[in-house]
Formats: structure tokens, sequence, C-alpha cells
């Protein structure tokens, strides 16, 4: 039996314990200000495209400036190219054929050539040579055909392959070398039946054995019981004179994925280099939530929920924890409605209890136009800001969905006047090299490198690379797929499995950059875009100018060595050798030393 004061101790607890819990949520409902945008300001007055740094192709280049020269006939890897030398503040030239290529007085730093659409025979070989003798490192993002390698033997010699085993061969993996790319080794080889699906490497190639001398980053590896040494070589280098020659057999420079590799090769070449970053990692769930509830006959069918249910009960804690187990900013695009031709109307309730979740997460509430229904662009957002507009709820959206948008629909909701604060605007990835840009002049553009609901092997290739060159990447995770199934392999169930068991675990390596939401995402890149920069090393001092009048950051790859001090900004390590360098002030200096263990034997801490 509980006595009086016992009874009136439990009871006084009880009521500290209901006012605590009661004064935190009155607490958090009155400094919840969902409606308030802190990225919301006038995009005129941001820095815009014509601020760009970007070398003007044929240009003369400039002694003190880093250039890089592409020789093939543009396409994909040419594009990459330019890219990739805008991206590092590089000087850039092109030419269609290595006779027309006259860089002038001042020779490239590096030459990439497009080998498979060459003819090729001794005399072209021994130019590239002469350019080689010159301090000229050569890179050649796509070989000639097995067959014309193997008859052309100082081609072989300029490649550093000793011999071509096989035209032809498959593997039945790819195997990454650590130090190379950011993210250590890899090997991507099916180990178990559910990792198939994940396997879209190259895993055909011609079968070249290396000269000795020779460095490998990248080797297929063949069935049986064959020497690593003798694996196909996929990425490799080799000295020549005053220069380093570089070889990807593949067509792995095609895409973003090529702008890594050139990255990792530049730190080849050299014991220290340094170059701008944007440092931003994101997580965008487009089309989440959906404020309609919709598809009600098909979601029973799967789900036995409502619209609306599925996205509070279901999705809402899956993507939560992803969240939360990542090192990723997290910026949801909703819509407003998906279908527009029937006659369900958004929930001015669900917008409220989304709009105050995403605040309390500090994520970032953005829009997206994607529909079901064939109502044009201006169509839709006459809806949705009508349904606002009438629900009182102010809300200035700065980022957009582009997802499905055609060019013609983008530019009319750029031009909508209930838009006029959308600075940035997140694509799905196109295949392509240009990750990073603007839409507009006004207004960026972003591109999503991984699927949050396919991590394959070829994407995490691609990831790696494109946090090797940028320190970028934004995972996109299309909630549309399965609040509108087309079979069972669009439902949660498996989608869930996916992306739980990929997302968090495949950005371990790359703790070190910050989550950010896209439109701080933007900020970041438009600093990017603009800055220019120097750096000199003289002894164990590394000195870096930059115009940028915000903070910036760089990568810094010095392998063997480790930051001793830095003055005019903070370092963090990536990974040995690897160090990422905020900076506040036009000017940082870095000291470097030995990360030897006979430096520190000799009594130095």
């Amino acid at each position: 039996m509980i006595s009086r004061r016992n009874y009136l101790s439990i009871a006084a607890i009880m009521l500290v314990v209901l006012f605590m819990f009661q004064f935190t949520n009155v607490t958090l409902e009155m400094w919840n200000d969902y409606e308030r945008n802190e990225n919301a300001v006038d995009i005129s007055e941001l820095t815009a495209r014509s601020s760009v740094f970007a070398a003007e192709d044929g240009a003369a280049l400039d002694a003190a400036r880093p250039a890089a020269a592409y020789i093939g006939g543009g396409g994909a890897i040419g594009r990459m190219a330019a890219d990739w030398a805008a991206y590092t503040k590089r000087g850039f030239v092109s030419s269609a054929r290595l006779a027309d290529f006259e860089p002038g007085t001042n020779l490239p730093e590096l030459m990439i050539v497009d080998g498979a659409g060459m003819d090729w025979d001794a005399g072209m070989v021994q130019s590239l040579e002469n350019y080689a003798g010159r301090g000229v490192h050569l890179v050649f993002a796509s070989l000639p055909d097995a067959s014309v390698i193997q008859k052309t033997p100082e081609l072989r010699d300029l490649l550093g392959i000793y011999k071509v085993r096989a035209q032809r061969t498959k593997t039945q993996g790819i195997h990454l070398y650590g130090g190379f790319l950011l993210g250590g080794a890899c090997i991507y080889q099916v180990e178990e039946p559910k990792d198939e699906e994940r396997q879209d490497m190259e895993l055909e190639m011609p079968w070249y054995i290396l000269d000795a001398g020779t460095k490998a980053y990248m080797k297929g590896i063949p069935p049986g019981e064959e020497k690593v040494e003798d694996y196909p070589a996929v990425i490799w280098r080799r000295s020549l004179e005053n220069a380093y020659v570089f070889a990807v057999n593949g067509g792995y420079m095609e895409d973003a994925t090529g702008l890594g590799i050139l990255s990792a090769m530049v730190s080849e070449t050299t014991s220290c280099t340094v170059y701008p970053v944007v440092n931003a990692q994101s997580l965008v769930l487009a089309n989440y939530p959906c404020l309609a509830a919709e598809n009600g006959a098909v979601l029973d069918r799967y789900y036995s929920r409502s619209m609306q249910g599925l996205y509070r009960d279901v999705l809402w804690p899956d993507l939560t924890a992803v969240y939360h187990r990542g090192n990723l900013g997290l910026s949801c695009m909703m819509s407003v409605q998906f279908d527009y031709s029937d006659a369900r109307h958004p929930s001015q309730g669900q917008f409220v209890y989304y709009m105050k979740l995403l605040n309390e997460l500090d994520a970032e509430p953005g829009l997206s136009l994607y529909s079901v229904s064939d109502t044009p662009a201006t169509e839709r957002l006459a809806a949705d800001f009508n349904f606002m507009r009438q629900a009182q709820l102010e809300y200035k959206f700065t980022s957009l969905y582009g997802g499905g948008l055609d060019e013609k629909d983008l530019n009319d909701a750029l031009g909508w006047g209930d838009l006029a604060n959308v600075r940035t605007v997140v694509f799905p990835y196109d295949g392509g090299s240009s990750v990073l840009g603007y839409q507009t002049e006004q207004v960026t553009r972003q591109t999503a490198i991984a699927d949050g609901f396919a991590h394959t092997y070829r994407s995490d290739l691609r990831m790696r690379s494109v946090e090797t060159a940028l320190a970028y990447t934004s995972v996109l995770v299309d909630a549309a797929r399965a609040v509108y199934p087309d079979s069972k392999n669009d439902t949660w169930d498996v989608l869930s499995q996916r992306l739980t068991a990929d997302v968090p675990s495949s950005w371990d390596n790359f703790e070190v950059f910050d989550p950010a939401t896209v439109s701080q995402c933007d900020g970041r890149i438009r600093d990017f875009l603009a800055m220019d920069y120097t750096y000199s090393r003289e002894g164990n001092l590394v000195s870096i100018q930059h115009t940028g009048s915000g903070t910036a950051w760089f990568l810094l790859r010095a392998p063997g060595e480790t930051v001793e001090s830095v003055e005019g900004g903070s370092v963090r390590e990536m990974e040995e050798g690897v160090y990422l360098l905020e900076t506040g002030a036009g000017q940082v200096e870095v000291v470097l030393r030995p990360a030897l263990p006979e430096w520190r034997a000799a009594g130095n801490e």
C-alpha cells in the first residue's frame, strides 16, 4: 500500500515531467518560424554567370596559369576536359588534330588525347614524345583499338605496354587501388547474388600487360589464378623523359568520372598540389512530401494506406534515419500535388505539418513541379500558389527540382513571379560532366551525382571521382516512384532496402566534407565558380592566394607529408596526405613536414 507521502511525491514528479514535456512542445511551437526562409534574398545581388571564371578556348596560353590542351574530335571527352579545366581554373585549348595544334610560346601542363579516333603512326608518336620531352604530361583519355596498339611498337612503348595478351577478355571485377581517388581502395566485384544488379562496370576490355616501371591505379580482375601484376590494366602511368604518360583503358573519361581521374593524375605528377573545391554534401528528397491524397486505389493495394499516411508513417522514418546516419544536408522538394486533373486538393494541415518538421531538422523546403498529368507548368504554378494564398501560407521558395521538366517548362517556371527568389535548380544526373554551373544568368544548376535507389559500382566510382575533383556530392531520392509505383519493384519495401543499405555507408569516407542544403550549396557554387587562385611552394611552405571575398575551400594533396601549421585558415585531414583547407582571407600559408617514422625517430614532434 502506497503511503500518502509517497503518493504525493509520485504525483508531483508526474506533474513536473508533464510540465517539462508540455513546456518543450509549446516552446518549439512558438520558436518554429517555418514561414521564414533565410536563403531568400534578392538574387540580382548574388554572384551571376557573367562573373564565372572561364578560359577562352583558343586564347594564347598564359605562362603564369597552368593550362590543359585537348586533342581530338570533341564529343564527351572534349566537353569533360573543358569542364575540368574551368573547375580547376586552368587555361584551355583544343585541336581536332595533333598536326594542327599550335600552343605558341607557352606549353600546356597537360595534354589530353582522345586516342580512339586518331590515325596512328610512328610520326604521331614521335610528336607526342617531343611534347613529353618538353615537360608536357600526356593523358590518353581513350585508347586506339587493341589491334592498332599490337601492330605499332612505338605506340606500345609510349603507353608503357609490354604486350597485348588478348584483344578482348572478360574480367570478373575491377580493382581500384588506394591513394588515387579519394575514399580509399575498392574492389567492384560481385561476391553475393544480391550484388549482381550493382555490377555495371566495363568488364570486357583488351588485356594489356604493362612494362616494368609503370604504376597501375586500376585493374581488371580476370578469372583464374593470374598474378596481380598480370591483371588487365585499366588506368596506369609510365615515366617518359621529363613527363608522365597516363592511359585509360575504357570509357571512364566520357562523363563526370573523368573530372576526378584528371585531378588525381595531376596530383601524381608532383609532390604537392592544391586546387579549389565546393565542399558540400546534400541529400535531396524529390517530390517529398505531396500535399494531396491521390492514387488511392493503387496505394491501398500495395500499402493499405493513403498517400498522406504513406508519406508520414512509412517513408518519413526511413528517410530521416538515412539523414541522421549520413553527413548530408537535407532538402525536400515538395509537390503540392501530382495530378492536377482530378478533384483531389492539397491540404493546408499537411503543408504546415511538414514545414514545421523540416524547420526542426534544419532542412530546406524546395518546390517540385513534377506531375503525372499533362497540365502545363504555368497552370500548375498558378494552382499551387493560389492554394497557398488562400491558406495564407507565405513562404519564399529558393530552390526548384527540375526533374521531368523540359526546357520550355523550366524557363516558364523560372519566369514566374512567385518564384522570384529561386536561386538554384537541382537535376538528376544526365550522364554528362557539367555537374555545376548556371541555368540562367542569376540561377545556378546543380546535379545530383547519385541515385539513392541505385548505388551501382559505376555510380560509386563516379561519386568518388566527383568528390576527388570538387568535394561535392548530391544524392537524389525520388519519392514519386514509391507513391506512383509501376510494379512491386517500385514499392517502398524494395526501395527502402536499397536506400538504407547503401547511402549512409557509402559516404563514410567523406565525413570531413560539410553537409549543406541545396540553397547553402548554391552560395558555395557561386563563390567556387567565380573564384581564381594561385599557389606556390618553397621548401616546406605552401602559399595560396585567391580572389574570393568569403570563405573558400581547397584540397591539398601531399603524399608522405603532413600539415604542421596553417596561417590564414584551418585544416582538416581527409585521409593520409590529403587535407581540406578552409580559408577566410585572401591568402593562406601552410607549413608541411615529412610524415615518415624516421622523422619522428629523430626526436621531432
